[in-house]
């Protein structure tokens, strides 16, 4: 039980701090200073390049991955994993 705890804590502030990173990276793409923050790689994958692989003519099938990491996030997720420490 415990071991589900630590496992659910520790998802919960990976997530947050993936979110709230995206979300203050967008915030301070317009301020000069911050810039820094919000460089990052897009990595993914989509089957069938925008076009449906199935299609079916009322019902169109597509497969894709995309993820966005900013540094920011992984500042906030390094935090997270500490925190996620002192808490367990």
């Amino acid at each position: 039980m415990k071991y589900q705890r630590n496992t659910l804590i520790l998802l919960f502030l990976v997530l947050s701090a993936v979110v709230i990173g995206g979300m203050i990276a967008s915030l301070t793409a317009g301020i000069p200073a911050l810039k820094w923050l919000t460089y990052g790689e897009s990595i993914g994958f989509n089957f069938g390049n925008a076009n449906p692989l199935i299609d079916l003519n009322i019902f169109k099938l597509n497969f894709g991955f995309e993820m966005q990491v900013s540094v920011l996030q992984i500042i906030l997720i390094c935090v997270a994993l500490l925190i996620w420490r002192k808490v367990r």
